[in-house]
């Protein structure tokens, strides 16, 4: 069985992704309940939100797998090294369905019914929007994946370290993380500037060293 058919049959059968996946439905409704919403400011709300939801996601995808069933799965994928592997494709699958749901229903709700947005959107708003989002839930991501099975095994203590890790993100948000990306997003009126790809490297690169502690740990444990 390949990994991605083995994650999506592991996400369909658990209901513990159920409320992440309601909240997220409810995120997007809510940020377009009002209109006009200026482009650029909304779409970097949306990325910090991504942020949060990606982790949320991951760490209820991983919680939902009985533990007898984890360790098949890994013994079967070759070993902890490659049920990394799987996780990382987990975070990528969910950050782009994240992506895909923020970006596309308020560009859908505009073509129907209009008024969605203060202006047209560009092709670069969207370019700039989407990279955001896929950085911001690569980070997100990157933190669920550390502090979940097998490297924290009880459940309330990885959601407590996740939330933690997440709060921490909020002092760097001068300088990197998902809150820098929002602001230089903002400022830049929704294009791909220095200052936007400096934040987005700094997501993507805070989000390889998470996993790289992850791979760490996980050799030291086994």
């Amino acid at each position: 069985m390949s990994g991605a058919r083995y994650l999506l049959l592991l996400a369909a059968r658990t209901r513990t992704p159920l409320p992440a996946v309601a909240a997220t439905l409810l995120a997007v409704i809510g940020v377009y309940a009002y209109r006009p919403n200026d482009v650029a400011p909304t779409l970097a709300l949306t990325a910090v939100l991504t942020c949060g939801l990606v982790a949320w996601l991951v760490a209820a995808v991983v919680a939902g797998e009985p533990r007898a069933q984890a360790e098949m799965a890994t013994s079967a994928l070759g070993g902890p090294g490659a049920r990394l592997g799987l996780e990382i494709v987990l975070v990528g699958s969910l950050t782009v369905v994240v992506t895909l749901v923020f970006l596309s229903y308020p560009l859908i709700l505009d073509a129907v019914s209009g008024g969605v947005y203060d202006r047209p959107v560009r092709a670069m708003d969207v370019l700039g929007g989407g990279a955001a989002h896929l950085a911001c839930g690569a980070l997100g991501g990157a933190v669920a994946v550390l502090f979940t099975a097998p490297r924290v095994e009880r459940r309330a203590s990885g959601a407590a370290a996740i939330a933690a890790a997440l709060l921490a993100l909020v002092p760097l948000g001068a300088v990197a993380g998902p809150l820098a990306v929002a602001r230089t997003l903002s400022d830049s009126g929704g294009g791909l500037d220095g200052a936007v790809l400096v934040a987005l490297a700094s997501c993507l690169a805070l989000a390889a060293l998470l996993l790289a502690v992850a791979r760490a740990w996980t050799a030291a444990r086994c």
